[in-house]
């Protein structure tokens, strides 16, 4: 298994994944061990890696190679759409048919004075994230990602958040996967961001202590809703909350 995470910010873009790989025969698990799945790429790219290993990292190399050409394309989609072609034809080079395509990839890049984030899914059909569909989860840990990366952004955000922001959600979205399949998603939480340094966007991985600053964040969060479960239980209500309906006297409606 497997789990990446990107946010298209209001100041950037975010992308983490887990450091799990599963080697298979077919569609046959046969082994687990830890490895990069996160690269900083020319161009100020950041490119995070899910689904089929081999196919990934062939993408990475031609998106690579072409980081040099993002600033002459008219439209931040264009350039997906050419990553695409070449990824494409490359398959069909090799002999591989459109259904045994297994891509899933997202990648960041700067285009014009904006971040853009673009995800590769499947038969390499680029989509490119935006204001009303700003995050998005790949690989087989989605199906635990999905609803958590849904929980979290219906109360943290109105609208696409900041990069810290974002970085936040994605190391909690993460860990929950991580915490929920064990043995199929595993750390360390890798991280980076696109974000503006000195009026120009530019691509860096967080180091392990500022992503562990966040996964403290998480508990200082769980703790402040434990506080808020203590005092309802105790009929004091949390600040601006309602207290409960009292319990229906007996023979009354």
């Amino acid at each position: 298994m497997t789990v990446t995470v990107a946010f298209l910010c209001n100041d950037g873009v975010v992308i983490g994944v887990d450091s799990m790989l599963t080697p298979s025969a077919g569609n046959i698990p046969v082994g687990h061990h830890k490895g990069r799945k996160l690269h900083i790429l020319t161009g100020e790219q950041i490119c995070g890696i899910a689904g089929d290993i081999g196919l990934a990292a062939r993408f990475r190399v031609l998106a690579d190679a072409n980081g040099g050409n993002i600033a002459s394309v008219a439209h931040p989609l264009e350039f997906g759409l050419g990553l695409a072609k070449l990824m494409a034809d490359q398959i069909t080079a090799t002999g591989l048919g459109n259904s045994n395509i297994d891509l899933g990839t997202v990648l960041a890049f700067p285009h014009g004075s904006r971040a853009h984030c673009c995800a590769f899914l499947g038969r390499v059909q680029p989509w490119l994230l935006d204001a009303d569909h700003y995050y998005v989860a790949l690989g087989s840990g989605k199906l635990s990602a999905d609803p958590f990366l849904r929980f979290l952004t219906d109360i943290f955000c109105n609208g696409p958040p900041t990069v810290r922001e974002a970085v936040f959600l994605t190391t909690w979205t993460i860990q929950h996967v991580i915490d929920t399949n064990p043995g199929g998603v595993a750390g360390p939480i890798r991280i980076a961001v696109l974000e503006n340094a000195n009026g120009q966007l530019a691509a860096r991985e967080l180091p392990p202590d500022e992503i562990e600053e966040h996964q403290q964040a998480m508990e200082s969060a769980a703790e402040a809703l434990r506080r808020w479960r203590d005092e309802l239980q105790s009929g004091q209500a949390a600040a601006g909350v309602p207290q409960p309906p009292p319990a229906p006297v007996a023979g009354t409606s």
